[in-house]
């Protein structure tokens, strides 16, 4: 039962991959390792998901760092972040078009990027936005490093296992795909979700955005069926993955350690679950757990519910509309065909 449900390798993996930067976050006591610990899990997930290459990596890092500068700039005026949101929820779309499997590396460019600049730009407190976005890159970068590296050995190991030359480095990813099916009704319900989700944060000053945004894009699967699965999987693990963490939070005391220790945890849940809803649910668990053990109210672990159901509602019925209206523009252009 549990081999079905934890996925050993990839949790073992990226628990190694994480223990240097917990060992750094624990002895220097900077809370923005613990919070770049999302890079590194991120890049880990891309590099194992969408088979990247050392180079691949290396840009896939480069990206979210340039992102994260990018969108905490947008913070600056309420148009400017809706509109960041937009163009990097159709990136991470687009990029698709190069195969399917690279879902995942938009998928952690999205969390990691809107994650880490939303947690910037609330604590700013007062300082300029390109400043403190700069100040935080060197924290993305060395993040990245033991994923980096994971993926050089790898690459290495690979070929001297064949006896061949060690080539190869300049190439993206180790497989080519065709184009995912449905590419551009996925880009028009996603762009559509999160400028909906955006505005709403905009409008009504929503704490913790990037829960209600990045739920708004996370349904938007590229297939309508996977899309209803996924909302779900979403509404049933923040329903029952908050309360559950808001009853453990009571039982435990207030510690920053514990809080950095339940912080990597939440991590760690990207990769070690096989079930998307046992994952998310934990998640949302563990969330809640840190937000209580920080001393903060119980209102901003209810927050985390109410930002993922609303931003999953979003999300699927831009990606029932955009598939519906698709689905009788096709009719009509065959029935046009047809006539003609």
């Amino acid at each position: 039962m549990f081999r079905d449900l934890i996925n050993t390798s990839m949790l073992s993996r990226g628990g190694l991959l994480l223990a240097p930067i917990f060992i750094v976050g624990l002895i220097s006591g900077d809370p923005i390792w613990f919070r770049a610990e999302i890079v590194t899990v991120s890049v880990f997930i891309a590099a194992e998901r969408s088979r990247l290459t050392p180079v691949g990596v290396l840009l896939h890092t480069l990206v979210i760092g340039l992102g994260v500068l990018a969108m905490t700039l947008s913070f600056e005026r309420p148009q400017t972040f809706v509109m960041a949101s937009v163009l990097l929820a159709i990136a991470c779309v687009a990029i698709t078009s190069v195969g399917p499997s690279m879902r995942w590396t938009g998928t952690f460019t999205f969390i990691p990027v809107l994650y880490i600049a939303c947690a910037t730009a609330n604590s700013a407190n007062g300082h300029r936005l390109g400043q403190i976005g700069l100040e935080v890159i060197p924290y993305v970068f060395c993040s990245a490093i033991p994923g980096i590296l994971a993926s050089s050995a790898f690459h290495l190991k690979k070929h001297s296992a064949s006896n061949g030359p060690a080539g190869g480095w300049l190439i993206l990813r180790q497989v080519t795909e065709p184009c995912a099916p449905g590419l551009f009704e996925g880009i028009v319900a996603a762009a559509l979700a999160v400028g909906v989700a955006a505005s709403l944060v905009e409008w009504q000053g929503v704490q913790y955005a990037q829960w209600l945004v990045w739920s708004a894009a996370s349904v938007v699967t590229g297939d309508i069926v996977t899309a209803r699965t996924k909302w779900k999987d979403r509404m049933i693990g923040a329903i029952v993955g908050v309360p559950s963490g808001m009853l453990i939070g009571i039982c435990m005391p207030h510690s920053s350690v514990l809080f950095d220790v339940v912080i990597t945890a939440s991590a760690l849940t990207l990769v070690a679950f096989n079930r998307y809803v046992v994952a998310f649910g934990t998640r949302c668990a563990l969330h809640a757990v840190a937000i209580i053990v920080s001393g903060h109210a119980f209102l901003m672990a209810d927050c985390r519910a109410i930002n993922v159901v609303v931003g999953s509602v979003i999300g699927i019925v831009f990606v029932l509309g955009t598939h519906v209206i698709a689905g009788k523009l096709r009719v009509k252009g065959t029935d046009v065909g047809v006539g003609s």
